[in-house]
C-alpha cells in the first residue's frame, strides 16, 4: 500500500444506479478514506460510511490484536425515498502477516 491511502473500493452494480442509491460501508475492523479530486485531501471518515457509492480505500493504523480473523466489509445499497434493499455485497480481508491484507474472497 506504500503508494496508496488504502485499498481501493468501489461499487459495481447492475440494474440500479449507485449514484442515485445511499450506500452504506461497514468495516469490522479499520477505517475508510476518502481521497481524490477537488483537493486530493486524505479524509479519514470511520468505519461506518454513508455515501452515493463514490470510491472509498480502507485502511488501517495498528495490527489488530490476532491477525486470525479477516476483516469483514459489507455494502448496502438501498433507495433513498423507501429504504429497499437494493443490493449487498461483502468483501473479506485475509491478514498477510502483521502489517498487509489481501482480498480473500467478494460476495
Amino acid at each position: 500500500m506504500s503508494s496508496t491511502v488504502g485499498v481501493g473500493i468501489e461499487v459495481t452494480a447492475t440494474g440500479f444506479d449507485p449514484a442515485r442509491t445511499l450506500v452504506t460501508w461497514n468495516a469490522t475492523y479499520g477505517h475508510f478514506l476518502s481521497w481524490g479530486p477537488a483537493d486530493y485531501t486524505v479524509k479519514n471518515l470511520g468505519n461506518s460510511v454513508t455515501n452515493h457509492g463514490e470510491k472509498l480505500y480502507w485502511s488501517f493504523i495498528e495490527k489488530p490484536a490476532s491477525t486470525a480473523e479477516p476483516v469483514i466489509i459489507t455494502v448496502t445499497a438501498a433507495d433513498p425515498t423507501t429504504g429497499l434493499v437494493l443490493g449487498t455485497s461483502t468483501v473479506m480481508l485475509a491478514w498477510d502477516g502483521d502489517n498487509a491484507v489481501m482480498v480473500k474472497e467478494i460476495r
